[in-house]
């Protein structure tokens, strides 16, 4: 068993949330848009998973009104299969729920059945349909949503440690 932790970010876990981005994404957000998010962006909250202290992974969601968008979450190649995202929405959708957020939405590209399952699971609806969303091939982009519940609490306002299975 290993221990993972999920907290909210700091600006010297940049580096390792830019490689992360470029390891899981086409089209990855730098480093700047990243930093931006996590020391100048008041409506941003972004989380990085560690797993025995090695960055396994975060999340960017922006707070706005009464809604919570999931911008990014990704896991590093090395650490995916383990539970981790599913880990790491739980936790967003917390932070997202003490906000005051009653809905979290996000988009996926339609070709990306691991995470669209994981979102299923966790969830989430599909709610519509943006055609030829992402710029660099035109891929539709598959909008899902989650009413956020008092169900989400569990009890700690701020890290979060688990152990998992690292098989």
């Amino acid at each position: 068993m290993s221990t993972l932790s999920i907290r909210p970010a700091r600006l010297y876990d940049v580096p390792a949330l830019a490689r992360i981005e470029r390891q899981s994404f086409t089209s990855p957000w730098s480093a700047d848009a990243i930093t931006h998010d996590v020391i100048e962006n008041e409506r941003a909250f972004v989380a990085v998973a560690e797993l025995d202290g090695a960055a396994a992974g975060y999340a960017d969601m922006w707070i706005i009104a009464d809604e919570a968008q999931l911008y990014n979450i990704a896991i590093a190649p090395e650490f995916r299969g383990r539970g981790i995202g599913s880990i790491l929405l739980r936790y967003m959708a917390e932070k997202a729920e003490e906000a005051g957020c009653r809905i979290l939405l996000l988009e996926v590209r339609r070709s990306n059945i691991p995470a669209i399952s994981m979102y299923r699971k966790n969830g989430f609806k599909e709610s519509g349909l943006r055609k030829g969303y992402y710029a660099e091939d035109a891929e539709d982009a598959v909008l899902m949503d989650k009413e956020i519940s008092e169900g989400h609490r569990n009890g700690n306002s701020g890290d979060l440690e688990v152990e998992i299975d690292t098989i």
